[in-house]
């Protein structure tokens, strides 16, 4: 298995990326001062951090830098920088053998049909012990949505259970009613037919699955492949390595690592490349149609018809993943599931916010 992160280099495609070797001023910098807070802070971070049981001490050291400020890990294409960097054990802190069970969560909003899902358990099952509970039936674009049902069916078939219910309340009802008695280690979302790089990500059901991992506190991983010709089990397999490596090193909570792959072979691959979320690939815009192209609602005193359509963005944000996907690489994007943005609460202090609860 390739190494993806440490003395070897960030590759995931079984090609050779070398390690450039050097650490340049403001990496290291950044690396004495995390290894300061984690020894000043540990014992906070132990109580705040929210580590689970697979997380290890690597995971505890990103979780105490990143509660005092500082950027624990920076990946890039051919090297990557952890605080503590280094080779990396074989198996979680925990489990040093590698001997317990890794229970994987496989769930997708593409329905339990969809080949993408069938790939993806496929692989995992060499990385893991893998159960498949996704929605009975297509739920793209469903985002992070529940649903409300007292009830829900399940439905067993032969590739795992299917709910009545959008993906995030499939993953809710799998961690809380379906997991093994330990509980499960890890959500992984997908195959998805579709790209979700950049803002396109918070409308994605694939996406909305994992962050409900998240939510209930289980470290996640949520995978799409574009939507044109092509195989789902090369994609299959680097979702694999990286699932195999965060198991090595144990992913923080709270963190869904967005893959998305262009429909390639693993020839074709140009390469791979951690980028922060930005832009769009296309935008949905709305026009409207002429006539009534379907059944008149009979109270209705006046009815207009609208058609989505999709446009392609005027300009895509450099250095992003939405860049980094047009240009044919796989890309992967850590997305935290805390939205707040912790500078703007600073500056609302200085607000005069008690002024808002007097009447005029």
């Amino acid at each position: 298995m390739p190494r993806l992160w440490g003395d070897s280099g960030f590759d995931l495609t079984d090609r050779a990326t070398p390690h450039t070797g050097h650490t340049t001023q403001g990496e290291q910098e950044m690396f004495n001062a995390c290894n300061e807070s984690y020894s000043r802070d540990l014992d906070h971070a132990k109580q705040k951090s929210g580590i689970t049981r697979n997380n290890g001490e690597r995971g505890l050291l990103m979780e105490a830098c990143r509660t005092t400020g500082w950027v624990v890990a920076v990946i890039t294409y051919s090297s990557a920088l952890a605080c503590g960097g280094g080779p990396v054990s074989e198996a979680p802190a925990d489990d040093p053998e590698g001997t317990s069970p890794y229970h994987i969560l496989v769930t997708n909003d593409d329905g339990i049909d969809s080949p993408g899902i069938q790939a993806l358990a496929t692989a995992l099952g060499e990385v893991g012990e893998v159960t498949v509970v996704a929605p009975c039936s297509q739920q793209s674009g469903t985002s992070m949505s529940i649903s409300l049902d007292e009830e829900f069916r399940v439905r067993a078939t032969p590739v795992g259970n299917c709910v009545d219910a959008t993906p995030a309340s499939a993953v809710r009802l799998a961690v809380r009613a379906l997991a093994p008695e330990s509980g499960f280690d890890l959500v992984v979302s997908g195959i998805n037919i579709g790209a979700n790089v950049g803002e396109i990500s918070h409308m994605s059901g694939t996406v909305g699955a994992a962050m409900m991992g998240a939510y209930l506190g289980i470290p996640a991983v949520a995978a799409s492949q574009d939507s044109g010709p092509g195989e789902f089990e090369h994609a299959a397999g680097i979702v694999a390595r990286f699932v195999a490596e965060l198991r090595r090193r144990g992913p923080e909570t709270g963190i869904v690592y967005s893959l998305n792959f262009p429909a390639a072979t693993a020839a074709e691959t140009r390469g791979i490349a951690a980028r922060p979320m930005g832009g769009s690939y296309f935008l949905i815009d709305h026009e409207e149609l002429a006539g009534d192209p379907g059944e008149e609602i009979d109270d209705a005193e006046e009815e207009r018809w609208f058609s989505a359509v999709f446009v392609p963005p005027e300009a895509i944000p450099a250095g992003s993943d939405t860049e980094a996907y047009n240009e044919g690489l796989v890309t992967i994007t850590p997305l935290r599931f805390d939205w707040t943005d912790h500078s703007t609460v600073e500056a609302l202090g200085g607000w005069d916010l008690e002024a808002l609860l007097d009447s005029p």
